[in-house]
């Protein structure tokens, strides 16, 4: 397969490959709440973007819910639910791969997913480059982190 060296030529070059943890899995997923849910804020706080944390909590709460304490709350332990599930779903689907940019498609991917839910067709060009960059990063940070603790590099 492009992009992948074969068990074989694994082994044949002493790389360390190591099976994905849960726990790392986990700590990525914290690492990652805790850095995209700050980026988040502070991209709602300077008016690039109307969706705050709050704007994961919608399902539960609704949007006139999303703003308030319990709603930014809600949301921030929803996005972690949810970063969690992505980080287990690319350590499944993608741990075979070696290339650390996949992380950047499957932030794509997830953009896509949400853009869905969120009406993307709507957004004006400010919060359509602010949410493409936040989740082509949080997709890239997934990708780097799961492949440097996998292969033992980058």
């Amino acid at each position: 397969m492009y992009g992948t060296k074969s068990r074989q030529a694994v082994r044949d070059s002493g790389m360390v490959v190591r099976p994905h943890r849960f726990a790392k899995m986990l700590e990525v997923a914290v690492a990652a709440t805790i850095l995209w849910a700050f980026l988040r804020a502070i991209s709602r706080f300077f008016h690039f973007t109307p969706y705050g944390n709050g704007v994961f909590s919608r399902p539960f709460m609704g949007m006139g819910e999303e703003g308030t304490r319990t709603g930014v709350v809600l949301g921030v332990i929803v996005l972690f639910v949810l970063i969690l599930l992505a980080t287990v779903l690319y350590g499944i689907l993608f741990s075979r791969f070696q290339q650390w940019w996949g992380g950047v498609l499957y932030g794509g991917a997830l953009f896509l997913l949400f853009g869905q839910f969120l009406q993307m067709w709507r957004w004006n060009a400010n919060t359509l480059s602010t949410e493409l960059a936040w989740f082509l990063s949080l997709g890239l940070f997934i990708g780097i982190s799961l492949t440097a603790e996998r292969y033992d590099q980058i």
